[in-house]
């Protein structure tokens, strides 16, 4: 499925990867983020940004997904207005060609018996396509991409969301996720209702880079997206959240057995702009329009951006005693724990506040 991916603000398209910021500290660096949807990518060249970086991907001519900063070496300009020749990626502006790796194979304006200089390189990134997505990481990765175990399940059918592009800072579309309180309020209809607020009870454990937390709650049918055997019934959700961007949720209809699943992944374009990648996938209706669910994720998205998009301040605050909570925020207080474990700059204040 072809999905139309939105643009990256224009102010963040053209900023390049200089020599300092290869080899300067950012925990983000290590993980692996998203930056497309597969289907997506051809082989002609697109600009992402990633954590400020300007990247620019392509299939070579093996059809491998292939990332390099969006910079050429010689004169700083944009590799992505170039074009792909034999699998490799050719500048716009004096034909400089590089393979995936970074290493170039042809300037055209030295003779044909002079060597071409070690020099004359391009930074590339690790890359990798797994459930229909393009990852890219600009480190050494701390751990693998996230887990999509129903991706190769054939019982399983998966509608991919468009793109959502976010004015706000991954952290806080993922800590979104975390937050229970607002589901019968904000989605009232959807994803809960506000005749039945209250918080049931429910823990949260960390292993290594993950987070598992379950809840079970009643929910409307939602026009049949919950698949329910009333108008309304229970619902018990099962939530992996990886860090630093990604959730993968199971919600389990106890009436009928079966089973909804989203797939969600940020890719922090910098530190006040995300895009998110997402599925609906579903174990039932697998003749049904896959539009139905996808319009019911877009309105769940459109409603929670409203106010995320207004959350001050624009980064998550690592520094608990900065905000008010409660115990039914347990596990967005575990997810800032986790995400400050592997920042040294928020470690020194974690502890500061923490509900017991």
């Amino acid at each position: 499925m072809t999905v139309p991916a939105r643009e990256v603000p224009a102010q963040n398209r053209l900023r390049g990867l200089t020599r300092r910021e290869l080899t300067q500290s950012d925990p983000m660096l290590d993980w692996w983020h998203p930056v497309g949807y597969a289907s997506d990518l051809a082989t002609t060249p697109r600009q992402t940004v990633l954590l400020g970086r300007a990247l620019v991907l392509w299939r070579d001519e093996n059809g491998t997904a292939r990332c390099l900063r969006d910079l050429c070496v010689h004169r700083g300009t944009a590799l992505s207005l170039g074009e792909v020749q034999n699998g490799q990626i050719t500048c716009p502006y004096h034909g400089w060609r590089f393979t995936g790796d970074g290493r170039c194979t042809s300037i055209p304006q030295l003779p044909a018996d002079r060597p071409i200089p070690a020099g004359a390189a391009v930074p590339a990134f690790r890359c990798e396509e797994r459930y229909g997505l393009i990852w890219v990481c600009l480190g050494e990765p701390r751990a693998d991409i996230p887990d999509f175990p129903e991706w190769d399940d054939s019982g399983f059918r998966h509608a991919a969301c468009p793109p959502y592009t976010w004015r706000t800072n991954a952290a806080r579309m993922v800590e979104n996720f975390t937050d229970f309180g607002h589901l019968g309020w904000l989605h009232d209809g959807l994803l809960g209702m506000r005749s039945d607020l209250v918080v049931p009870e429910h823990t949260v454990q960390r292993t290594g880079h993950e987070l598992r937390y379950n809840l079970t709650m009643n929910v409307p049918s939602a026009g049949g997206v919950n698949d329910l055997q009333d108008a309304a019934g229970t619902m018990t959700n099962t939530y992996v959240l990886s860090l630093p961007h990604a959730i993968h949720l199971r919600s389990h209809y106890p009436d009928t057995g079966h089973s909804r699943v989203l797939f969600f992944a940020a890719q922090p374009v910098d530190e006040q702009t995300s895009i998110g990648y997402c599925y609906q996938s579903r174990d039932f209706d697998l003749e049904g329009d896959d539009q139905v669910y996808i319009s019911f994720q877009e309105t769940l998205a459109e409603q929670d951006r409203v106010v995320v998009e207004s959350q001050r301040p624009e980064q998550l605050p690592m520094d608990i005693a900065d905000e008010l909570h409660l115990k039914f925020d347990r596990v967005a207080v575990e997810y800032r724990k986790a995400l400050a474990d592997h920042s040294p700059a928020a470690r020194e204040s974690q502890h500061r506040g923490w509900i017991s």
